[in-house]
């Protein structure tokens, strides 16, 4: 588990840090996604949710992320990070925007 930690914990964006992590575990996108649906219970999780992710178009919140951290074998805590820097990097990216229109 340190070196999933350290090999993450550099990672600023979500999304990177989660697309890494499935293509080092050999993943395509279809099976993490399946493997969320299993420990969640949801059948709703699709390849193009985890996309979603993957891009920053959505960011997952508590039971999602405890979910994708077993799913992806990194700790919570690391994901919960790298959600608030990508947090961080939308509110900087909408000022940014407010300031140039």
């Amino acid at each position: 588990m340190q070196q999933i930690i350290s090999s993450t914990a550099a990672v600023s964006d979500f999304g990177v840090l989660v697309a890494n992590r499935r293509r080092t575990l050999g993943l395509s996108q279809r099976d993490p996604a399946d493997r969320v649906c299993s420990v969640s219970g949801r059948a709703t999780i699709t390849r193009h949710e985890l996309s979603r992710y993957e891009r920053g178009v959505r960011l997952p919140g508590g039971t999602m992320m405890a979910v994708l951290a077993e799913v992806l074998d990194v700790p919570v805590e690391v994901l919960a990070d790298a959600v608030t820097v990508a947090q961080e990097h939308r509110r900087r990216d909408s000022r940014t925007a407010t300031r140039t229109s």
